[in-house]
């Protein structure tokens, strides 16, 4: 696979966690706050729990179309 199409697949999968991400924030916010987090910090959990989701796939895709 080239490397341009790398490039588009991890957009393509990062811009879906992202709109699954953004459909989601508000239940998840409710919950996270109810354990006694701030809306700051309860966003910013979000964002990086879905950011890292997005990166591991992006590796183990990578990983395993690139092994020989």
């Amino acid at each position: 696979m080239g490397r341009k199409a790398a490039l588009v697949g991890f957009w393509i999968v990062g811009f879906v966690f992202g709109e699954f991400a953004w459909y989601m924030k508000t239940p998840v916010l409710q919950a996270i706050e109810n354990i006694g987090l701030g809306a700051d910090a309860a966003q910013a959990l979000i964002a990086g729990l879905f950011g890292s989701i997005v990166m591991v796939v992006g590796v183990l895709v990578w990983s395993f179309m690139s092994s020989s």
